[in-house]
């Protein structure tokens, strides 16, 4: 940051209690901020896995219960808290974090108060909805052309000069290709255990892959939590070979997780961004994905990845099957989905978008250096 401008203070407001890419995005931008020497800082319920995490991290966190949308107190304590620290930009989660943000971050005289739309899922056309995105919030961010196009379909009132396209950035020099795995062919999936990431489908292609006589059986490796735990486990014991299914639960360390496969599977119904789907290509993993959302937008079809119709568990098998008996197209595929990240979404891009967006006086909101 140049000596003259006034100092850039970025205020994160989440108030979700548990983890998942949104909160993971969070705290790896504010680690990777503070790498730059930006003041970064979070403000998420006291029982959060996000306050637990940014406070092991040593980021500052100002613990505040956000409950009830919109409530007049939290408003007050949030906007006196903004003003102490002289934050000038906040980011805010949830509708629910963005009616108590944007009339704080408004009352307390903030240049810079963003919403964050992480999945891809329309606006309400209600009044406290355009009182909240279009006059308080001076943006919204969405994390693809998917998202965006869904936001202004569905809040035609909304100013589309107003919705800015932040991709998530990859960091290139941690997702990378490790060694090429040995052994049988590992089938992986990484994320929530729910049905919208495609789980159902996945059990029943996988059913149908054990049921058959192959000279080299796969193994199927989960790395999650989710209200399908039991079910999968059930689901498993059923099985032919359940010694080939691995559950893993939830993964610290993704990128080791995603350099052990062949293949990545991502069914789901909707994302917002996928970002499981570009840290594999990033680590040359071909990727099976639902043809929904902003999927397309990552796994391009016969080129990084192959695209399968949400819900359809016959097209997923006949994709997997495809990669299974086609080692070399699935090694094609991988090499040019890293290509793709290295491309398009490499992390320094990406944050210094992010920083432009968020009023840095050091970027414009492309990102450009001033």
């Amino acid at each position: 940051m140049s000596s003259h401008a006034r100092p850039y203070r970025l205020s994160f407001i989440n108030s979700m209690r548990s983890w998942g890419g949104a909160e993971v995005w969070m705290l790896e931008t504010a680690l990777a901020l503070r790498d730059r020497g930006c003041t970064v800082e979070f403000v998420t319920n006291p029982d959060s896995e996000l306050l637990k995490r940014a406070t092991a991290e040593g980021l500052p966190v100002k613990p505040l219960t956000i409950r009830i949308d919109g409530a007049p107190w939290t408003i007050a304590a949030l906007a006196a808290h903004l003003r102490r620290t002289g934050a000038t930009a906040l980011v805010a989660n949830r509708t629910k974090d963005v009616k108590v943000a944007a009339p704080a971050g408004r009352l307390a005289g903030m240049p810079c108060v963003l919403a964050t739309r992480e999945s891809d899922f329309p606006l309400k056309d209600r009044l406290d909805y355009r009182w909240n995105f279009q006059v308080l919030c001076t943006g919204l961010l969405v994390n693809s052309l998917a998202t965006q196009k869904t936001i202004l379909d569905s809040g035609p009132w909304l100013d589309p000069e107003r919705v800015h396209l932040l991709y998530k950035g990859i960091d290139i020099d941690r997702f990378v290709p490790g060694p090429a795995p040995s052994g049988r062919p590992v089938i992986g999936a990484v994320g929530q255990l729910i049905e919208r990431k495609g789980i159902p489908e996945l059990m029943r292609a996988w059913t149908a892959i054990d049921a058959q006589d192959r000279a080299e059986r796969p193994i199927l490796r989960l790395a999650g939590e989710g209200i399908l735990q039991a079910d999968l486990e059930r689901w498993r014991e059923g099985l032919r070979h359940p010694e080939d299914v691995e559950l893993l639960g939830y993964t610290e360390n993704v990128e080791k997780f995603i350099q052990g496969l062949h293949i990545l599977a991502m069914p789901s119904h909707a994302e917002g961004f996928g970002l499981a789907a570009a840290e594999a290509l990033a680590c040359e993993v071909p990727v099976i994905a639902g043809d929904a959302s902003s999927l397309p937008e990552i796994v391009v079809d016969g080129e990084t990845g192959l695209l399968v119709p949400p819900g359809d568990s016959d097209a997923l098998l006949a994709a997997l099957v495809k990669l299974l008996d086609d080692p070399p197209l699935a090694r094609r595929l991988g090499v040019a989905g890293r290509q793709l990240v290295l491309d398009r979404y490499p992390r320094e891009k990406t944050l210094n978008r992010f920083l432009g967006l968020t009023g840095h006086p050091d970027y414009d909101p492309e990102g450009n250096p001033r």
